[in-house]
């Protein structure tokens, strides 16, 4: 007879039994990450990066699209620096917010965005539509921070622009 495994089954159970949330915490912690999400997008239109970079754990770690891995809210710093240096304007930027899910002291987002920046060289100011993960962290004073993100166009920089579009 053939010995199961059931470590990983355990460990799906608890993770199950732990993240199960009431629908009013979770619609309580949605409108929380919905104010913070507004805003950073209005701290990142209005240039101010550390606004925004307050809303990061010190260990945070971001995944841009079409871009390296950053880790720690030092590197996450010193790339926004960069992007604002190279001339890069945010003008508009609109978050939505679609699920959460508490799971312990941690809450996993997924959303949608829409963002309009400038840069050099550009007459007009481009538009991008995509979608995002975040995990929040909750800290000791009951504040949310950013742990993870990572989020990508819907739109693919390599497709034929005269293929069917992948946006909503």
């Amino acid at each position: 007879m053939k010995k199961m495994n059931i470590k990983p089954l355990l460990i799906m159970l608890v993770m199950a039994l732990i993240c199960i949330p009431g629908k009013s915490q979770n619609a309580d912690v949605k409108e929380k990450i919905s104010k913070i999400n507004k805003e950073m997008a209005q701290a990142m239109i209005a240039g101010d990066s550390e606004k925004a970079l307050s809303y990061y754990t010190d260990d945070a770690i971001s995944m841009p699209n079409n871009s390296k891995m950053i880790e720690g809210k030092e590197a996450i710093r010193k790339s926004n620096q960069e992007m604002m240096s190279s001339g890069m304007k945010v003008k508009s930027f609109d978050v939505n917010t679609i699920y959460t899910e508490p799971c312990g002291n941690r809450i996993i987002e997924v959303g949608k965005f829409k963002i309009s920046f400038t840069g050099p060289e550009m007459p007009e100011a481009m538009e991008e539509e995509g979608k995002y993960l975040t995990v929040w962290e909750q800290q000791s004073d009951g504040s949310l921070k950013i742990k993870l993100e990572t989020w990508n166009s819907n739109t693919n920089p390599m497709a034929d622009p005269n293929a069917v579009s992948q946006k909503e």
